[in-house]
C-alpha cells in the first residue's frame, strides 16, 4: 500500500506528456496538454472505444460559446425547440432534444367538470343589425391577410408554424443592427460548389430588406475533410481582422478551395499581410474549435444539405419551406410586424 500511495503521489506530481490532438474537421496536430494524471492511468488501464474517443474529441473541441451579450446563456438551440402557431405537430430537427411544437393548450376542468378551453373563442355576436365576427374567425382572417399566395399551401402554413429556437456563438459573424426585427441565421458550407448559387439567391431575397435584417452566418460543412473546408478556415481568419462580409463576397463570385487565392483574397479585402499571418500562427487552433462548434450546431438541428436559413426561427431550405419561397416568408414576416401581430422570440 505504502509504495501505491507513493506511485499516485509521483503521477500527480508529472505532467502528462505531449499527445496528438485533432479538430474533426482538420488534420491532427502534436500539441502538449495536461491532462488529469488519474484519468491518463484509467484511460490507459482501460481504454475506451474507438467511437467513445470520437465522441469525446468532438466534444473538447466543439467548445459551446456564451452568445453574444451573456455569460453561460442556456442554450436553447441544443435543447428543446418551441414552436408556436396554428398547428400541434411537432418540428423535425431541432436541437439535440426532441424538438417541439404547440398550438392551443390543453383546457382545464372547472369546478363542474366541464373543459374550458385555454383559448376561448368569441361568440357571434350581432349589434345593431351587423355581425361581429369571432376571435377564432379573426385570426384566420388575418393569417390570410398576411399569408402570402404562395406559401399558402396547408405544409407550408406547417413550417410557417414551427418556430426553432437558434443560439448563435458569440463567434458567429454577423451584418446588421442588433436590434432588427428580423433575424436570419443562414447555415451553409463555402466549399460546397451547389450551395454557393444558392447562397447567392438567399442574398438576393434578403437584400431588399436589409435594414430590417440581421444575418447571421454558421458553417455548416457537408464532407468533413481538410482541404474541402479551407474555404471556412480562412472565413474565421477574416472575421478576426474584420473583413469576414468582404471575403465572403469574394467567394462567392469566384469559389475557391486553393490556400494561395484564399490568403490573397484576404488581402484583397483589406486585411493586412503581417495581421494575417499573425492570426494564422496564433490562433489556428481556436479557429478549429469554433468550426467543430458550427459543425455539432448544423448537426443538432439536422443540416446535412446546406443551405438552410431560419428566419424568426423558420426553416426554411431543406427541411423545411423551399429556398425560392424566402421572399415570401420575408414577406410574411413584415407583414405581421406591420400589423403589431406577436411573433416568437428571437
Amino acid at each position: 500500500m505504502p509504495h501505491m500511495l507513493a506511485a499516485l503521489a509521483v503521477l500527480l506530481c508529472v505532467p502528462a506528456a505531449p499527445v496528438s490532438a485533432s479538430s474533426e474537421l482538420f488534420a491532427p496536430t502534436d500539441v502538449t496538454v495536461r491532462y488529469n494524471p488519474i484519468g491518463y492511468v484509467k484511460n490507459f488501464l482501460f481504454p475506451p472505444k474507438a467511437t467513445e474517443q470520437a465522441e469525446a474529441a468532438l466534444q473538447t473541441y466543439a467548445t459551446i460559446e456564451p452568445a453574444s451579450g451573456g455569460a453561460e446563456p442556456k442554450a436553447e438551440g441544443h435543447g428543446e425547440a418551441k414552436a408556436e402557431g396554428h398547428g400541434t405537430s411537432k418540428g423535425e430537427g431541432g436541437g439535440h432534444g426532441e424538438p417541439k411544437a404547440t398550438g392551443k393548450s390543453e383546457g382545464k376542468k372547472s369546478f363542474s367538470g366541464k373543459t374550458i378551453g385555454a383559448i376561448p373563442e368569441l361568440p357571434t355576436v350581432t349589434i345593431g343589425g351587423k355581425s361581429v365576427i369571432s376571435k377564432a374567425e379573426q385570426t384566420a382572417n388575418e393569417l390570410n391577410d398576411t399569408t402570402p399566395e404562395g406559401i399558402r399551401e396547408p405544409m407550408m402554413l406547417q413550417h410557417l408554424d414551427r418556430r426553432f429556437s437558434v443560439t448563435p456563438y458569440a463567434h458567429s459573424p454577423k451584418r446588421g443592427a442588433n436590434g432588427a426585427q428580423i433575424t436570419a441565421i443562414v447555415f451553409t458550407d463555402f466549399s460546397c460548389g451547389q450551395c454557393m448559387p444558392e447562397l447567392t439567391k438567399i442574398d438576393a431575397a434578403l437584400a431588399g430588406v436589409s435594414n430590417t435584417v440581421q444575418t447571421i452566418h454558421i458553417h455548416a460543412p457537408m464532407v468533413r475533410f481538410q482541404d474541402t473546408n479551407m474555404p471556412a478556415f480562412y472565413g474565421k481568419v477574416a472575421a478576426r481582422g474584420g473583413v469576414f462580409w468582404k471575403y465572403r463576397d469574394m467567394l462567392l463570385a469566384k469559389p475557391t478551395v486553393e490556400a494561395n487565392v484564399l490568403f490573397d483574397n484576404l488581402i484583397a479585402s483589406g486585411m493586412d499581410v503581417a495581421q494575417a499571418r499573425s492570426l494564422m500562427l496564433t490562433d489556428a487552433r481556436r479557429f478549429y474549435r469554433e468550426l467543430d462548434a458550427d459543425s455539432l450546431l448544423a448537426r443538432s438541428f439536422g443540416i446535412t444539405n446546406p443551405p438552410v436559413v431560419f428566419v424568426n426561427g423558420i426553416r426554411v431550405g431543406f427541411g423545411g419551406i423551399p429556398l425560392e419561397k424566402l421572399k415570401d416568408v420575408l414577406d410574411y414576416l413584415h407583414k405581421r410586424i406591420e400589423r403589431g401581430m406577436n411573433e416568437p422570440p428571437k
